[in-house]
């Protein structure tokens, strides 16, 4: 708790000022420590390292490649993924298990890459409250406002300060991924794709399911893949077509996802 308590008072105290990139960073690495102690991580070295160097690959391509980007997979089967201050993001095994090939797995790493890009987190700190910001942490944090792993995925995942990004802040990390992906040579149709598989499952399961955090997290999914689609026909298929869509370390990443155990139960599952 008194860990906690620092991250709460440090960040609620920069809430009315400007935030440095040095103080982002340790922002992003305090609130890292906590997430890796309350969400279960995949340990297989060779999952993390693949999803590490896809998710290096894109950030290296951005204006914001001086960070020290670290890049890990939470052992839940929750659809999910998100970004802290500073460039630390989590993608939940939930994703890798659904994505079909590498290019859409690069689409959700490209969005979260770019919500730090365009520092969607510090600005919101930026514009709080610090009284509400102190909440926001101590929720997701302490789990006060919340029970069960799933649960504590949502409400860490996919925000700024726990607060949920806009639809602006989306639809910007959206375009911002899609152009992610495309300097790193990966073909943003992997964004389209994974964003229907999704909405798909969505509407099959109504409302429920484990995609169902994605939605809570990421709104205005249905708008923003017609925005995709948009993009997408604005660039030649010649140009399209020569980007790369898979790699042969998915495949051996998949396999090994398939012989992991059953991912850690919410309570109340």
């Amino acid at each position: 708790m008194r860990k906690i308590s620092f991250t709460v008072g440090a960040i609620a105290l920069l809430a009315g000022c400007g935030v440095s990139t040095q103080q982002e960073v340790q922002m992003g690495q305090q609130e890292a420590q906590q997430v890796n102690a309350q969400l279960p991580m995949v340990q297989d070295p060779v999952i993390q390292n693949y999803v590490n160097a896809l998710g290096q690959r894109i950030a290296r391509t951005t204006s914001r490649a001086d960070l020290d980007w670290q890049f890990q997979v939470v052992n839940s089967d929750v659809v999910n993924a998100f970004a802290l201050p500073g460039g630390f993001v989590y993608i939940n095994r939930g994703v890798l298990e659904r994505a079909s090939n590498m290019s859409e797995v690069a689409g959700v790493l490209g969005h979260e890459i770019e919500h730090v890009v365009r520092r969607h987190s510090v600005k919101q700190m930026e514009q709080a409250q610090g009284a509400n910001v102190g909440l926001g942490i101590a929720c997701a944090l302490t789990g006060i406002c919340n029970s069960g792993l799933a649960q504590a995925a949502i409400n860490i995942g996919g925000t700024a300060v726990f607060a949920k990004f806009s639809r602006t802040d989306e639809v910007q990390a959206d375009e911002g991924g899609f152009r992610n992906v495309m300097r790193a040579g990966i073909s943003p149709r992997g964004m389209y794709t994974f964003f229907q598989k999704l909405l798909a499952e969505e509407q099959n399961s109504g409302g429920g399911g484990s995609a169902a955090a994605w939605f809570a997290d990421h709104p205005g999914t249905q708008d923003r893949i017609a925005d995709i689609q948009r993009m997408l026909s604005q660039v030649p298929a010649s140009q399209l077509n020569s980007l790369q869509t898979n790699d042969s370390g998915f495949a051996t990443m998949k396999a090994r996802l398939a012989r992991l155990g059953p991912a850690p139960r919410a309570q109340g599952q």
